[in-house]
């Protein structure tokens, strides 16, 4: 059985209200990523990033000052999915851009759990590549479904795993 961490930043709750409900589909440790040091990245097996992006694609502050501890984590052999909440009403230019700034963290990892765009209408995204989003983006606030999006991609993580 893989060990799985949630490591989690959020602004106004809904990151975390995503996050918790997720680990309770995983069974998985959720940690305020603030609170979290190196050697907790270690702990785990599969690490799932999770942040909302604000402004113009930016991550969430918290995330933002832990980037360097995350990047000299030596995370060989483990895996990482990325989890994005964002608005795209209110963001179409931008849609859960800001989990791109992981990819250059976690290149020791084998990155897992990328998806199709499922219903999101939105112009950019820099976490969208190739037809797919680097990990799963959810809209909690204009989007009923997220908790069923939630649901499937955890089954498609154990599958990955």
């Amino acid at each position: 059985m893989s060990k799985i961490g949630i490591f989690y930043a959020t602004g106004k709750g809904d990151t975390q209200k995503a996050c918790e409900y997720l680990a309770s589909k995983l069974t998985a440790e959720i940690l305020p990523v603030k609170d979290a040091g190196s050697e907790d990245f270690l702990k785990f097996d599969l690490l799932i990033l999770a942040s909302p992006s604000y402004g113009f694609g930016e991550l969430q502050k918290d995330w933002e000052a832990k980037l360097e501890t995350l990047k000299n984590a030596d995370l060989s052999g483990k895996k990482v999915a990325i989890l994005a909440v964002g608005n795209q009403e209110r963001h179409p230019d931008s849609f859960c851009g800001g989990t791109v700034e992981f990819l250059p963290c976690i290149k020791k990892a084998k990155l897992i759990g990328a998806t199709p765009n499922d219903g999101y209408k939105f112009d950019h995204s820099q976490s969208f590549i190739n037809g797919k989003f680097i990990g799963l983006a959810i809209d909690t606030k204009g989007d009923a479904a997220y908790e069923a999006k939630l649901d499937k991609w955890a089954k498609q993580l154990k599958a990955e795993l």
